[in-house]
């Protein structure tokens, strides 16, 4: 083998070398990616608490925390009254269920928006993911954030 050969070879070789860090940085910037991902995970967590909630019966309760939520408001004429004893039952279950997390509970069929649980205030807020969940005539809206 002569000489201009090998060379061309390793010229060929470390033209390559750039294109390789090239690449390997492109292939490693992923900023966004890990924003959109929690953004999935909370907003799966929304969903998922409200769809507990519509199926969870604690011990010894025959109803669903969403039952007993509708129920209350139900019996008390949607009251303050009863917005006040049905966000109880649902911080209780929150509180439990969403224990990294910041959450309001409001309804927005009946109660025309109004809070139910809240555990922070959403004013400053950012990355809200947000469940809906229909129980009889309520719609209730579960936001949750970081």
């Amino acid at each position: 083998m002569d000489s201009r050969g090998i060379i061309f070879s390793i010229d060929a070789a470390l033209a390559l070398i750039p294109l390789f860090i090239l690449l390997a940085a492109v292939t490693n910037f992923g900023g966004t990616y890990i924003i959109f991902s929690d953004h999935i995970r909370i907003e799966h967590n929304a969903q998922d608490a409200l769809e507990t909630m519509a199926s969870y019966k604690s011990e010894g309760c025959e109803f669903t925390v969403l039952q007993n939520i509708t129920d209350i408001l139900k019996r008390n004429n949607n009251s303050a009254e009863a917005v006040a004893l049905s966000g109880n039952v649902a911080g209780s279950y929150l509180n439990k269920t969403l224990v990294n997390s910041k959450y309001t509970l409001t309804e927005i069929s009946q109660l025309n928006g109004a809070i139910i649980a809240s555990n922070a205030d959403m004013e400053d807020a950012c990355n809200i993911a947000m469940g809906i969940r229909n129980y009889g005539n309520y719609t209730f809206k579960l936001y949750i954030w970081d």
